[in-house]
């Protein structure tokens, strides 16, 4: 396609064949091509390997959709879609925003079976984050004096000085004539700071969107909001109706019985639906309502601040689609650049910087950043050696961690201590779909404790969240095979168990954290699990207990930051080995025959 400075990304990408997609050199060494299309057309190419695993519908009938019923939006590429699914033999899918949708002529089994593809307002705002003048500059904070309901909450949460500082920094900022601003907070430990920040926005009624690039992230900071919500409602002068999560219900597992779904956007539509739907005459008010909810900032003015929790994990052509929020004058950016960054599929964009966060940039240029430098959450023999391997030691342990009520024992014997990592030295990776790699010892061992925590919970009735973290996709789904639903089904909300990747863990928390680390060969090869980043997230999850899971002959060999945590637990006698538990020495056996 000849090269038009007016072409949009969508005609671009439209305009790619099957094998442009499939052509790993398509931009290479071309660098005057954005990068957003090479990683764009990674995702595709990606997306397109795993078609025979794809849901399988059939088109009834199809039809151009009307003005009328596309609204103001343009109905170049709108249709009413009618579907038959009897052709799929897995269960029902619902459709999703991103999902990739690929028009065959017939049932494909792998991507060479497809036919040929058929194929800013608030630049005030983004420029003053690109000026170089402000580098290493930030407002000066005056000594104003706040209102109580502020000093109320700031206070009541317990917060340490460098957390109030960073809350009360940012609402001097909105509130003074500064037109347009940035704010950087920085730390490890965040999603406390955050909840009280939005408490107050929320206090002083301020337009604020929260996102984050992982619906586990969104989910805890929204969780902790409604928890100190709820801690100041009686003289409140805002409710729930103030407070909406919009999302994906599936993705963010927020089931029917969940305090979350009371603020779930779809779920109070739905409400609404059904109780005026059987009403004669409120029709249209209803949709008058569901119109007004789906579409708030047209109805109570402009977003004032956009709050972006695990901003170092969003790429910078992201930020810039939030920056572009109608009338938003305020930004503020929370992460740790120590900790996850943005997914990149293709190795061009990764060697580019493509992944690249604009807090990570801003951080780079210089610019100003709050430090929180105490964290709440992990027992003090879990904090020790990420706080020291990563931080340089600069991270304080919180009173309330330190205190002995937080030190649990949810299983008998020192190898279910606070900290420790279990040696599985029999274990075996294969690598499967996808080649991602899958240890069944170690699930096995995984599943294993998993059910003695079960039994735990059950006999005492003490309430208890587990999270199973590995690297690789094909160790998290052998796990999910493995232990299924029958836990949440048995023990309803007093045991949840999480299983998930390093990278849909991050700015989650659990009770216990289960690292499964899958490697296990003579030579010390652990590919990206030698990824410090990875195992920064994987290792600060834990409130209470975080137990390691892997091949030490492996790891030690590695040269990465798991070879320094074997040397660690051994100086600390928090080394063990499966084989000296019955229980997981049994469970071993019965995988390996």
């Amino acid at each position: 396609m000849e090269r038009n400075e007016k072409t949009s990304l969508l005609d671009r990408i439209f305009s790619w064949s099957m094998e442009d997609i499939l052509n790993k050199d398509l931009y290479k060494q071309k660098c005057f091509v954005p990068h957003l299309l090479e990683e764009t057309r990674t995702e595709l190419s990606t997306s397109f390997k795993s078609l025979s695993k794809a849901h399988l519908f059939e088109i009834s009938s199809l039809e151009t959709m009307t003005k009328e019923s596309s609204g103001s939006l343009s109905n170049k590429l709108f249709y009413d879609m009618s579907i038959n699914d009897a052709l799929s033999i897995r269960e029902k899918y619902q459709p999703k925003c991103g999902d990739l949708i690929a028009l065959t002529k017939e049932r494909p089994r792998g991507v060479d079976d497809l036919n040929p593809l058929l194929l800013a307002p608030n630049f005030d705002l983004i420029q003053s984050v690109l000026q170089p003048n402000t580098a290493g500059m930030e407002p000066i904070v005056s000594s104003r004096t706040w209102g109580q309901n502020v000093l109320d909450i700031t206070r009541s949460s317990k917060l340490n000085s460098s957390q109030e500082a960073a809350i009360l920094s940012c609402l001097e900022t909105r509130d003074s004539n500064h037109k347009n601003s940035v704010k950087l907070i920085w730390g490890p430990l965040k999603t406390k700071t955050v909840a009280t920040l939005l408490l107050v926005l929320l206090k002083l009624r301020c337009k604020t969107v929260v996102c984050a690039p992982t619906n586990t992230a969104i989910v805890e900071v929204t969780s902790r909001l409604l928890a100190l919500s709820n801690k100041y409602s009686e003289h409140a002068t805002y409710g729930l109706g103030n407070i909406f999560l919009a999302g994906n219900q599936k993705r963010m597992r927020i089931k029917d019985t969940d305090y979350l779904r009371n603020v779930f956007l779809d779920h109070r539509i739905s409400k609404l639906r059904k109780l005026f739907l059987s009403t004669c005459g409120w029709k249209q008010s209803l949709e008058s309502i569901i119109d007004l909810l789906e579409n708030t900032e047209t109805k109570t003015g402009n977003i004032e601040v956009l709050v972006v929790d695990e901003a170092a994990q969003l790429k910078e052509c992201e930020s810039v689609a939030a920056l572009q929020l109608p009338g938003l004058r305020h930004a503020i950016l929370i992460g740790d650049e120590f900790q996850l960054p943005a997914m990149v599929h293709n190795d061009q964009c990764e060697k580019a910087k493509f992944g690249r966060s604009l807090f990570e940039r801003l951080v780079l240029l210089g610019h100003k950043k709050h430090l929180l430098d105490v964290q709440y959450r992990m027992h003090p023999s879990i904090s020790r050696f990420p706080n020291k391997e990563f931080y340089g030691g600069r991270i304080k342990d919180a009173a309330n961690v330190q205190e002995s009520i937080y030190q649990k024992r949810f299983l008998q014997g020192n190898m279910f201590g606070s900290f420790s990592f279990i040696n599985v030295g029999r274990g075996k990776e294969e690598f499967g779909d996808g080649d991602s790699p899958k240890n069944m010892v170690e699930v096995a061992v995984v599943s294993e404790i998993i059910s003695n925590l079960f039994k735990v919970s059950r006999e005492r009735k003490m309430k208890m969240s587990v999270g199973v973290i590995t690297p690789y996709k094909g160790q998290v789904r052998a796990i999910q095979e493995r232990i299924r639903d029958k836990y949440s089904s048995l023990s309803g909300e007093l045991f949840t168990v999480n299983v998930r990747s390093v990278d849909g863990f991050q700015g989650g928390e659990e009770d216990i954290i289960i690292i499964s680390t899958v490697r296990s060969n003579s030579n010390g090869k652990v590919g990206f699990l030698s990824n410090r980043q990875r195992a920064n997230v994987a290792l600060t999850r834990a409130r209470h207990c975080l137990w390691v899971i892997g091949n030490e002959s492996t790891l030690a060999r590695s040269g990465s930051i798991w070879a320094n945590l074997i040397s660690d637990s051994k100086r600390r006698k928090c080394f063990y080995d499966a084989k000296d538990d019955k229980r997981l020495r049994d469970a071993m056996n019965a995988v390996q025959g």
